[in-house]
């Protein structure tokens, strides 16, 4: 099932640090975590953290949201975190690459999880080895969703996600894609139901 978002307007939705997502899609898909309500979220590659203070602000009471990102291009907002966070929700910070087996036992002990957002790497290789290690993790019925599924581009030639994307699409998952715009150099995401 392909789900066409409204046409591309910018970045968001607003929040307090970068959102690097195409609105349209992104609203589409708060729109289902907001209906869905998953009580155990994981984010995997955090970046600014936009996307994070979507899955914090608009958790219910009793959610825990695992963050895991490497730090390491010299953007660390862990501090703003829990400000995001209301009442009942909490937030956890797990610092480390995802492809570590260490790493990944780390957030294990926060799952099984309703929610994962992979988002890291975008070569093929790393995004095949996050859906190994965390896909793994997402409880039955949960969803599994990725981030520029668009196929690469002139501008873009490390975005390789696309290749995972169709690979699961072939193997069975049933999946759903929200796509602003096919024509742009990136962007588009993928669920896979669990």
């Amino acid at each position: 099932m392909i789900v066409y978002a409204e046409q591309i307007r910018g970045y968001g939705p607003a929040a307090p640090v970068p959102v690097l997502q195409w609105e349209p899609e992104f609203g589409a898909l708060l729109a289902l975590y907001r209906e869905r309500s998953p009580r155990r979220v994981l984010e995997v590659g955090t970046y600014h953290g936009g996307t994070l203070y979507h899955w914090l602000t608009n958790a219910r009471d009793g959610t825990t949201v695992v963050s895991l990102d490497r730090y390491s291009e010299g953007i660390d907002n862990r501090g703003m975190y829990r400000g995001w966070c209301p009442d009942g929700v909490s937030v956890v910070a797990l610092e480390g690459d995802s492809h570590d087996e260490t790493v990944a036992a780390q957030v294990a002990a926060y799952g099984p999880f309703d929610w994962v957002w992979i988002d890291a790497g975008h070569y093929y290789p790393e995004v095949k080895r996050d859906w190994e290690l965390y896909g793994s993790m997402c409880a039955p019925g949960g969803i599994v969703c990725f981030h520029d599924i668009l196929p690469a581009s002139v501008e873009h030639p490390e975005i390789e996600v696309e290749r995972l994307w169709r690979e699961l699409q072939a193997s069975g998952y049933r999946t759903e894609e929200i796509i602003a715009d096919p024509a742009v150099s990136w962007g588009g995401i993928g669920i896979v139901h669990v």
